[in-house]
């Protein structure tokens, strides 16, 4: 392991040996590739929908004469390098197709997220400059291709729509516009694909939007193909592994930490449409899948489900998680009922996936207090917030990251690329967090979620570990800061409980103190059935903070 010392003795300061796993100067679908060359027999990508079809299947053979088919009918339908497509859908396995065909063309695959609001649409497809927009025709009870329809004519770029279902009085379907790239020559197809290049920006997504209007995030062609080695490395994922996810592919976690991670290692992709706690324990059972992920709600109900149905999970290996540490209770009941490796990500859209991790083979306590260490090849500082000062070793600051994976910028907003990445290359990324003497970094909270009681700075994760731990019965909990009239700021647990459970907040105060500090002690208690979360899972806490002020009425502050 090599670190390369800071200036500053004793500074936070971390760059990870990229021995294990260097950095290569190749495009995305070279990934896909090799799995093309040297295994071309082995199951490449299993879809499996909902509504009692059985799943669609493809070698890896079958999967590249696909997204060659894929390729040519970018061609013939004009899409450049450097232009760009979208798909507005849950996981479909079409979206797999035209990420690899946009890389070996040097074009850009949208994914988008189907829950969008009308408005949010039209922002993100106009912001990203779609040219091509491809849509299922209903996700859950949304009418998607009456959505893209409506808003349409506020999409100047848009010049088709593709439907991916049956779409009434609408003829251009996936396979008529796949069907034009027949007439693509080899020539025609060789000559477009020269032009790919490594430093190409072959996918934009919009960040989840957990804070406000979603930013454009653009990410390198090398950047996606060693993301996905990385990760898969650190989670000592094995060649060949079935690979079992329903993290959508408009998140990192779907189109990087699952997709890449896959065909990194010549892998079985296992997609469902979403998440549903009984349809994945069910296809990991069926599937025989070695290896699976969901961020830590999503493993919560997937515990539950898996008991009350009997599951043994017997050829699971690995379990990957992120977006939260994964509580200690949840661990240890895929660790000892299921005999899993837990692999912790952390990282950001921004960093194209994981860029701190955990594996396997890490003493599990570093797995339950830690997001692990850099990846091969990642620098990792520790500095004051709003700063560019290292802090030294142990002591908590904002978390700032450089390496292969950081992000090209914002699409169309310079402003915010300048607040978030310097031009030396570093990325902020506003969490707060520790740097240990071995490496492994620790996350404390969110730098903008830090609840000011009284002049006192309280993170919210602190006042979350000690619930978890020493309240019986919960499930989940997210804490926020509300208005106070006396100290600004005053502290709110949301929590979520096991079936059949109560608890009031004078049962909350009686288990905390002595434990926590009585600053940190939520003033305000909120049982909840559940969170508002993004599609990927992550708590939305202004949500949270939303639904406070609403109770508190219009004369709240």
């Amino acid at each position: 392991m090599t670190v390369t010392q800071a200036t500053e003795p004793n500074a936070s300061y971390w760059h990870q040996d990229p021995t294990p796993m260097p950095a290569l100067d190749r495009r995305y679908d070279e990934l896909l590739q090799h799995g093309v060359d040297t295994v071309p027999d082995r199951e490449a990508l299993v879809f499996v929908p909902y509504g009692g079809q059985g799943p669609s299947r493809w070698t890896y053979a079958e999967l590249g004469r696909d997204v060659e088919r894929v390729a040519r009918a970018l061609v013939a339908w004009e899409v450049r390098r450097g232009e760009v497509v979208a798909v507005y859908a849950a996981n479909r396995p079409e979206f797999v197709l035209l990420q690899f065909a946009c890389s070996q063309l040097g074009a850009i695959a949208v994914p988008v997220n189907p829950l969008y609001a009308p408005d949010e649409l039209a922002y993100v497809l106009d912001r990203a400059a779609v040219k091509v927009c491809f849509a299922d025709a209903v996700h859950k009870d949304l009418a998607l291709w009456d959505t893209l329809a409506r808003i349409a004519g506020e999409v100047p770029s848009l010049r088709e729509r593709v439907a991916l279902a049956p779409v009434e009085g609408h003829d251009l379907d996936w396979e008529r516009w796949v069907a034009r790239g027949e007439e693509v020559g080899d020539d025609a197809l060789a000559a477009a694909r020269a032009q790919a290049q490594t430093d190409d920006i072959v996918q934009i997504e919009f960040t989840s939007g957990t804070t406000g209007r979603p930013k454009a995030v653009q990410i390198f062609s090398r950047a996606l193909y060693n993301g996905g080695r990385c990760t898969a490395c650190r989670a000592e994922i094995e060649d060949g592994c079935r690979y079992l996810h329903a993290m959508p592919f408009f998140h990192v976690g779907g189109s990087i930490t699952a997709m890449a991670s896959t065909y990194a290692v010549r892998g079985t992709q296992i997609v469902l449409p979403y998440f549903s706690p009984r349809e994945v324990c069910a296809a990991i059972e069926r599937e025989d899948a070695t290896a699976a992920i969901g961020v830590p709600t999503m493993l919560i109900a997937m515990a539950v489900r898996a008991e009350e149905e009997g599951y043994a999970f017997e050829r699971l290996r690995t379990v990957l998680t992120g977006g939260a540490l994964v509580p200690a209770k949840v661990a240890a009941t895929w660790i000892d009922r299921y005999d899993v490796g837990i692999a912790n990500t952390y990282g950001m859209t921004e960093t194209t996936g994981p860029c701190i991790q955990t594996g396997p083979s890490d003493p599990l306590e570093r797995a339950l207090e830690t997001v692990g260490r850099p990846l091969p090849g990642v620098e990792v500082e520790i500095v004051e917030p709003g700063t560019e000062t290292r802090v030294p070793i142990g002591v908590e600051g904002e978390v700032r990251f450089r390496g292969w994976g950081t992000m090209k910028g914002y699409l169309g907003d310079e402003e915010a690329t300048a607040a978030a990445l310097s031009q030396d290359g570093w990325m902020r990324s506003g969490d707060l967090g520790v740097l240990g003497s071995d490496g492994f970094v620790a996350i404390t909270g969110r730098a903008k979620d830090i609840i000011i009681r009284g002049g006192e700075n309280i993170a919210p994760k602190t006042i979350e570990d000690a619930i978890r731990k020493l309240v019986p019965d919960i499930v989940d909990v997210s804490v926020v800061g509300v208005p106070d009239e006396y100290y600004g700021e005053a502290v709110a647990a949301y929590v979520t409980l096991r079936d059949g459970a109560t608890l009031t907040h004078e049962e909350l105060t009686a288990a905390l103190e002595g434990d926590v500090p009585a600053y940190r002690i939520p003033a305000h208690l909120r049982v909840v059935d559940a969170f508002p979360t993004t599609p990927s899972g992550k708590v939305q806490k202004f949500r949270l903070l939303e639904q406070f002020r609403a109770e508190a009425g219009p004369t709240s502050p």
